[in-house]
């Protein structure tokens, strides 16, 4: 008699057990998904926190042959990339706009100075206020020193 009616009153609510079970396999399955998407955007972040490091790193970009870095070491720079980015952040005389609003034209940043060819180079300038571009053309004569002409510059 108890089996009959447990049986009875279990086959009332089958429908309601297959229910719960479905959504708690339903629960899991959606938690691994979480738990899966979650490891992928931890491991976004993480190469994207890298990549950023690395550009943040870069002093400029060159596009200078091995052969031109190694003729300017001969010419008397020591690193080639790094003194012509240096020397060049010095000359803000070379900037033919004045700033305004009490500001100061000048190479602020290493990261905006790229060395094109053995010849150029491309600055941005700015005064905290306004800014531009320019290209540059370079010779370095023996001993080091580096010579610098306006070849072109414009305000953004």
């Amino acid at each position: 008699m108890l089996e009959a009616k447990g049986s009875k009153y279990f086959r009332g609510h089958y429908p309601w057990i297959f229910i719960s079970l479905l959504l708690l396999a339903l629960v899991f399955f959606l938690y691994n998904q979480y738990s899966s998407y979650k490891r992928m955007v931890n491991e976004m972040q993480e190469e994207r926190d890298t990549l950023i490091a690395k550009v943040e790193s870069m002093k400029g970009s060159t596009l200078l042959h091995s052969r031109d870095i190694m003729r300017l070491k001969k010419q008397g720079l020591s690193n080639p990339l790094d003194d012509l980015v240096d020397d060049l952040m010095r000359h803000k005389e070379l900037i033919p706009f004045k700033g305004i609003l009490g500001g100061t034209m000048s190479f602020y940043s290493k990261k905006h100075i790229h060395v094109l060819t053995s010849r150029w180079v491309l600055a941005a300038f700015e005064d905290g206020h306004i800014g531009g571009q320019m290209i540059l053309e370079y010779t370095v004569s023996l001993g080091g020193k580096i010579n610098w002409k306006v070849i072109s510059a414009y305000l953004n």
